[in-house]
């Protein structure tokens, strides 16, 4: 396989970057940001190459000379980025993923994986239970953008006959996220403490936001790339994350029981709770995820955190 991730400097595409070396590939990173200090271990094993989603002759130039077959779509700008510059947000994952798959089908790539949101969900939605069938209607640039790469991506499909496969995720938590966004409170919450730092989380404790530990996430997006062809019957997924969504305050209490001395409050930050408030109350229905190609979250929240800071601690010089 010659395998292309996009945004492979952030934290999602880094980890899927470690596990596809692990499995004996040499994979090749596409992004904007420097290669991160977590791959610095293994920098001999990929290829990566800075560049911008939206120039598309670099693109294509790397998809060709590099004969991909594989490109896993992870780039583009995240949610609190998208709604301060709604016009960067256009070029980066509009145009970017009009590129990415305008390229693929000049160059005959075989699969791209997507990566999409939840955030895609927020307006008139008829039930408290999301399905991979309810109506998107989103609030957000980020939300927007996604719909659009998701719909894109299908007409890729139909029409040129790109094997095109996404996933729908909630919030992702891990360690090392520089970038804010609107639900960054799952990972600054376990990793400020970690640091010695106190860390006011800033929406109400009974908040419910979807999350999903980083390593689900990759294995996420591994297990659709690698599922038969003729099973793939919905084409982008809900993923729910940890079910029922843990709220903020239990979040709290899981980080002070394994963290002595950990300083957490609360000070809600009313325009962040005016647009997080609706994805909170809803529930996720993954079960086209789990019959198609056998998802099923592994991580529970005590496990998450334990994890979380084991993962910290082994690499606290890179993070720090």
């Amino acid at each position: 396989m010659s395998i292309l991730i996009t945004g492979g400097s952030g934290l999602i595409g880094a980890s899927l970057t470690q596990m596809i070396v692990e499995l004996g590939e040499r994979p090749i990173i596409f992004d904007v940001a420097p290669s991160p200090p977590i791959l610095k271990k293994i920098d001999s094993k990929f290829k990566y190459f800075q560049g911008s989603l939206d120039h598309f002759p670099e693109l294509l130039n790397i998809i060709k000379t590099e004969a991909i077959d594989t490109i896993f779509h992870l780039g583009g700008m995240l949610s609190l980025p998208s709604e301060t510059k709604p016009w960067a947000s256009f070029h980066s994952n509009v145009v970017g993923t009009f590129n990415v798959l305008e390229a693929a089908r000049l160059e005959k790539v075989d699969q791209v994986i997507y990566s999409s949101t939840i955030a895609t969900y927020s307006k008139d939605i008829q039930s408290n239970v999301i399905d991979d069938f309810t109506l998107q209607r989103p609030t957000t640039m980020y939300g927007a953008t996604k719909v659009f790469g998701e719909l894109l991506g299908r007409v890729y499909a139909r029409k040129f006959g790109i094997d095109f496969r996404g996933v729908r995720f909630p919030s992702v938590v891990g360690a090392g996220v520089k970038t804010a966004h609107m639900s960054i409170y799952h990972s600054w919450a376990i990793e400020e403490p970690l640091k010695g730092n106190p860390y006011e989380i800033y929406v109400d404790p009974e908040t419910r936001i979807p999350a999903l530990y980083f390593k689900d996430a990759i294995r996420a997006l591994w297990l659709l790339s690698r599922a038969k062809r003729e099973e793939i019957k919905t084409m982008v997924y809900i993923i729910a994350g940890l079910t029922p969504p843990y709220s903020a305050k239990e979040l709290a209490e899981v980080v002070r029981s394994r963290i002595p001395g950990a300083r957490l409050t609360f000070k809600p930050d009313p325009t962040l709770m005016e647009l997080v408030k609706e994805i909170g109350t809803l529930r996720f229905n993954e079960e086209r995820a789990r019959s198609e190609w056998g998802w099923k979250t592994s991580y529970s929240l005590p496990q998450m955190v334990d994890d979380f800071i084991e993962e910290f601690n082994q690499n606290r010089s890179l993070y720090l």
